[in-house]
């Protein structure tokens, strides 16, 4: 299991905080347990209808962090909440899914929330960061 925080804030907002407890402090911030490795890979897709990487690593030492990709970001502000349920129907059926009896539902409300997370956050920008075993 890989527990996951998903932040949204800019690249030097993440940069400048000392720990994960100043950046749950300082920035919008939701998460999700996802049952294996961390596979963002089906979700991207989903979201961008693109096989482009959906996240990449960010080098700050000491930190297991990566960045999702503009395209996953962008899709958050065009997506209704009709289109975040039927992703989500699909991504629980897809990696890391896929075998398990995951309720759509319950990956709607987390697409919703963060969807929420990223429209509460006004920094130009802004870009959504995954913190790994927080």
């Amino acid at each position: 299991m890989k527990k996951i925080d998903i932040f949204v804030c800019s690249h030097a907002g993440m940069h400048a905080c000392a720990s994960w407890e100043e950046a749950v402090d300082s920035f919008p911030v939701t998460g999700i347990t996802l049952p294996g490795e961390l596979d963002f890979a089906s979700l991207g897709q989903l979201l961008t209808h693109s096989a482009a990487p959906a996240i990449r690593p960010v080098p700050i030492p000491g930190r297991e962090l990566y960045v999702c990709n503009a395209a996953i970001a962008l899709a958050f502000e065009r997506m209704t909440a009709d289109n975040l349920a039927d992703i989500a129907v699909a991504w629980a059926q897809t990696a890391p899914w896929a075998g398990l009896e995951v309720n759509p539902v319950d990956l709607a409300g987390f697409l919703l929330e963060l969807q929420s997370k990223w429209q509460q956050c006004a920094t130009p920008d802004k870009a959504l960061f995954l913190w790994l075993d927080a």
